[in-house]
């Protein structure tokens, strides 16, 4: 009688192991099923594959200037360009050449005090206000287009004289090199 219970115990356990093995394996297959099907809709910046497989240069002249701020559509233009060569594979030329053209227009300039020592502003506030636009040139569509694109910035000016070094060139800089990162991810991510 101690074999056939022994047995009847066996065989119970093997039918069980056999039956949780069996569903375990289903549950795995289910769950390996739905992580290959549901994505989290993130996706790698720069991989722009909507962008026409024709375009392979772009033209971007310096861009126009409607504040009184000199030379800032010059340091923009240049941040801009240097952001597409070290993060895309599009070549940079001239309009004449190029598949597509990337246009802008600075329309406001800010410095704004946001902090102040000793009556003057130390810390400012830079506001940029751009139109900015990327047209495919052999068909003449509209790639990319906002007409208010907005970066700000701050910076510190120095006041004491043995500390005095002219801050705002440094800091409009700094202002170019974000605002190309940002304009670069907006037009690259927007396809």
């Amino acid at each position: 009688m101690n074999n056939t219970r022994s047995d009847l115990v066996k065989g119970l356990l093997g039918r069980a192991c056999n039956w949780s093995m069996k569903t375990g394996a289903l549950y795995a297959c289910f769950v390996l099923l739905a992580l290959a099907t549901c994505t989290c809709g993130y996706h790698v910046a720069g991989k722009a594959a909507a962008i026409p497989q024709n375009i392979d240069s772009i033209a971007i002249p310096i861009f126009i200037n409607k504040t009184p701020k000199y030379r800032l559509e010059q340091r923009l233009t240049a941040a801009v360009v240097n952001e597409f060569i070290a993060r895309t594979h599009y070549r940079i030329t001239d309009p004449l050449a190029a598949k597509a053209l990337l246009t802008g227009e600075v329309t406001e300039f800010r410095a704004d005090p946001v902090i102040f020592a000793g009556g003057a502003g130390a810390t400012f506030l830079v506001t940029v206000r751009m139109r900015v636009a990327l047209q495919d040139l052999s068909t003449k569509k509209l790639l990319f287009q906002n007409n208010n694109f907005y970066f700000r910035e701050e910076f510190e000016i120095s006041r004491g004289s043995r500390e005095f070094f002219p801050e705002e060139g440094p800091a409009l800089d700094r202002l170019a090199k974000e605002f190309s990162r940002n304009l670069v991810s907006s037009i690259l991510e927007s396809f």
